[in-house]
């Protein structure tokens, strides 16, 4: 199906919606038909692949870097996480002293306050040698992964020194390489309620390092599966020891960054993957764990993602070969560098090579995604850092070292609310939410999805067919229509049951006056003999 066709299509679908919903959203612009990697603005995929345009979900508020908030500029910076009190922190990195810092800021990004080391025991300041990470839990404890010292810092508030949690070695457990402490650098990190300390490592590809809440070393968590082409597999089986020894062995993804969810779940990212791979799970309907760039983890490492949306979440879906001749700044296929996470179970990812946003409900449909190489319009250099904050999203950039402040608009907000009333249950105020966004946005099937939610749990299963068939979601439509084959049914039972031991009834009796009938010419014609 052609994009045109594609959209024209919804345009009709957006005419019928009206009629269900008893408003008329906003006529279906048939000229919204864009490849994204030519446009800024901010767009969603139908369930054929093809880019829509939707009205802009976030719009740029401000921009600053460290020169502009007065303390010197960020060098290198690294990371940027926003604490349960609303306030953010940067971890930065560079040449001095002064560049290794930790630097808090306000949600208006206005300077709180930094650091750039701990005090020790003694009330001596220890300097940060390379801040690649930082988290702070709600009690405002802070925790920075040094690279270089290879620590993990944990301090107080006033940046008082609690511990240091060093690198795992060979001695803490049989499971650690002789090598590992030379290429093991501490980079991302979070701690979950329980204190378990999660961290991301540059070089290691056994999984996430874990910690206990003493800080004494656990094992691997979610080590990536090995994305092994099938002919080397195959050929392995038949070659000789000798040959083994020469082959490379099959290599797990390396994750990148963490972060953690309302519900102790771990969010992580991947941009590691072999290309091909995900290539192949763009393909699919609903991908898996081998081409994932984003998982969602539980404490046994198990990637418990929903994937049931059009596509896997895994960023763009259009995919742009050096061959292609098209003049793009970017080629090959989405890299993930960062998450976070937003309320009622959606999540924003953002993409290093296509310097968007791609920000995903619970069930894994795409809301929306936004963004761009365009600098000069909000868009970006080298996104390397992202966070959520109540309504406003930020993304740190380590080439123009600076941070991007977006604010939700209305159509944000109230696709936002619809969501919030649907988590919670109530799908009449959900369904009035949803009618909002058509009238902004007659192409949106997550509106039709969410109608139709609404219509399914009232018990009107044929409307919400049409609605899921109006949206494109192939499994809501099949529940909704087992639901109205089985109401059908048990409508039709009884009268059908009666109509049927009426029948049956009046055949009996019919057979038996055919006999009496029959008895009774048989005595009749005895008697004549």
């Amino acid at each position: 199906m052609s994009r045109k066709t594609a959209i024209l299509r919804r345009g009709a679908a957006a005419a019928c919606a009206a009629l269900l919903l008893g408003a008329v959203p906003a006529a279906a612009d048939t000229s919204q038909v864009y490849a994204p990697e030519l446009s800024f603005r901010s767009y969603t995929y139908s369930r054929w692949g093809d880019p829509i345009a939707c009205p802009d979900p976030y719009t740029v508020e401000k921009v600053v870097t460290g020169v502009d908030l007065g303390i010197g500029d960020f060098k290198r910076p690294n990371d940027l996480f926003a604490s349960e009190d609303g306030y953010l922190y940067i971890a930065a990195s560079g040449d001095t002293a002064a560049d290794n810092r930790i630097v808090k800021l306000d949600k208006e990004l206005r300077v709180v306050r930094s650091w750039t080391g701990y005090i020790d025991a003694d009330g001596q300041e220890v300097a940060f040698r390379e801040p690649l990470g930082v988290f702070v839990t709600p009690e405002n404890e802070i925790y920075v992964a040094d690279g270089t010292t290879k620590n993990i810092v944990h301090m107080d508030a006033e940046g008082n020194l609690k511990r240091l949690i060093a690198a795992p070695s060979h001695e803490d457990s049989a499971i650690i390489d002789a090598d590992f402490v030379e290429r093991y650098r501490p980079s991302k990190l979070v701690v979950d309620s329980s204190g378990r300390i999660h961290v991301v490592a540059v070089n290691v590809n056994e999984g996430i390092v874990e910690f206990d809440p003493d800080g004494e070393f656990e094992g691997f968590l979610a080590a990536g599966k090995v994305n092994a082409n099938p002919i080397e597999v195959l050929w392995k089986k038949f070659s000789t020891q000798a040959q083994l020894d020469r082959m490379a062995d099959f290599v797990p993804i390396e994750y990148n960054n963490i972060s953690l969810d309302d519900e102790d779940f771990l969010f992580v990212t991947s941009s590691a993957i072999d290309e091909k791979v995900v290539v192949a799970e763009l393909g699919s309907d609903n991908g898996s764990q081998e081409g994932a760039l984003v998982r969602r983890l539980n404490m046994l490492g198990e990637d418990i993602l929903r994937r049931k949306g059009f596509g896997p979440p895994s960023g763009d879906q259009e995919i742009i070969q050096d061959t292609d001749k098209v003049d793009s700044p970017y080629t090959g296929i989405s890299r993930f560098v960062d998450v976070a996470n937003g309320p009622d179970g959606t999540y924003t990812v953002l993409d290093s090579n296509r310097c968007r946003l791609f920000t995903y409900d619970s069930e894994g449909y795409l809301l929306y995604a936004f963004g761009g190489p365009d600098v000069t319009a909000g868009g970006f250099r080298t996104p390397s850092a992202l966070v959520q904050l109540d309504d406003c999203l930020y993304v740190l950039d380590s080439n123009t070292r600076a941070i991007t402040m977006f604010r939700q608009t209305a159509f944000g907000r109230t696709v936002a609310s619809a969501i919030a009333w649907q988590e919670s249950g109530d799908y009449r105020k959900s369904a009035e939410e949803w009618s909002r966004v058509l009238q902004d946005n007659a192409n949106y099937d997550m509106a039709y999805t969410g109608l139709g939610k609404a219509a399914y749990r009232n018990g009107e299963y044929e409307e919400a067919m049409e609605l899921f068939k109006l949206g494109n979601n192939v499994d809501w439509y099949s529940r909704s229509y087992k639901e109205y084959r089985k109401a059908v049914v048990a409508k039709w039972f009884a009268p059908t049951a009666s109509v049927a031991a009426v029948l049956a009834v009046g055949l009996l009796v019919i057979m038996k006056i055919r006999k009496l009938r029959r008895k009774r010419r048989e005595n009749e014609g005895g008697n004549r003999s």
